[in-house]
């Protein structure tokens, strides 16, 4: 049996959920592991969600998708966490509220990643590849990471493409070009308002020649960086007013977007945004887990070095540094362990 061939079992938490309903449908069609990758699906949620994880369930086999083997709909952590290849967290509390505060999602938050860290590093593979999406996702990927030591902290991440995908519309709109043309759009940083959406070295093709988006703005760039970075900032504020829920099918597509590209590489001299521990480059704080561009190749990021940035850039990544090594200090303090 090739390699395509063999069966993957995915999960996703809090499978009750928007986000879920819309990423189960996606994965099930190959969005995020590829057209020819059979896949079985487990989905986890509290008990008194089972029916809207079994109404799930039955729409994914009405679906008819060929690369569907089984969906198991659950409440039993053992029975989702059994055997896993690939895991989507989603569970937890969510904002809801524009005024909501990080702070209340750490508190809410920070021991259900404590077990779900646990029940990966119990009955997961040792392989298994883990994103992490609920709020403040990077502070809870670490939370996650640290107690399963059993898999390598390479291969958890929390999802950044989500405001990658926000700024490359942004950008793609303003030039009138499609998604597709541009390249190297940049995210540091934490998922929160002191993320920095970078596009000084990023480009776009037109008519087949690479151009960088500065040398098309010119003068203008100045005024189109901040408004870049304001609006995807606050692109998350604005769908909880316009709809009175978060972001939820952009927000599937980002994950199974980034997963995708974690599985199959990216192009020479293409880089993406990704959410994995730092090693101290660019000044980060080591041990967090920060937004950095990356290049993959054979299911492993790594770190693009080198890249110039100006003192708001630099000001930018220095905060975002600060302000995770403070939600760090927070989940620890709610979990009450001075070990993590």
């Amino acid at each position: 049996m090739s390699k395509e061939e063999q069966i993957i079992r995915v999960l996703i938490t809090g499978a009750a959920g928007q986000v879920a309903y819309s990423l189960a449908g996606l994965i099930a069609c190959g969005m995020a592991f590829g057209p020819k990758q059979p896949l079985i699906l487990n989905l986890l949620d509290l008990p008194e969600k089972t029916g809207a994880m079994e109404g799930l369930r039955m729409e994914l086999i009405d679906s008819a998708c060929p690369l569907l083997r089984d969906v198991i709909a659950t409440s039993d952590p053992v029975v989702a966490f059994q055997d896993i290849s690939y895991a989507f967290l989603l569970g937890g509390e969510r904002r809801r509220q524009i005024d909501m505060k990080r702070y209340d999602l750490i508190a809410s938050n920070a021991r259900i990643f404590k077990d779900q860290g646990l029940c990966l590093d119990a009955f997961a593979r040792k392989d298994c590849k883990v994103v992490v999406l609920t709020e403040p996702s990077n502070t809870m990927c670490y939370i996650c990471a640290e107690y399963a030591p059993s898999i390598p902290r390479e291969n958890f991440t929390a999802n950044a493409r989500l405001d990658y995908n926000r700024a490359v519309g942004q950008i793609a709109s303003k030039l009138k070009v499609s998604t597709a043309n541009i390249r190297n759009m940049i995210i540091w940083g934490n998922h929160s308002d002191s993320m920095y959406p970078d596009c000084s070295v990023a480009s776009v093709v037109i008519n087949n020649k690479t151009q960088r988006v500065s040398e098309i703005l010119g003068e203008e760039m100045i005024y189109f960086r901040t408004q870049l970075c304001e609006s995807v900032v606050k692109r998350g504020a604005e769908i909880i007013t316009a709809r009175g829920l978060s972001s939820s099918w952009s927000a599937a597509k980002a994950v199974c977007d980034q997963m995708r590209d974690w599985i199959t590489g990216t192009p020479q001299g293409i880089m993406v945004p990704m959410t994995v521990v730092s090693d101290g480059s660019y000044g980060t704080p080591k041990e967090i887990f920060f937004t950095f561009p990356v290049e993959i190749q054979r299911g492993r990021w790594s770190i693009v070095r080198g890249i110039k940035m100006d003192e708001v850039c630099r000001s930018k990544i220095d905060f975002s540094g600060k302000e995770l090594m403070q939600e760090k200090m927070a989940a620890v303090a709610e979990i009450g362990e001075g070990n993590v």
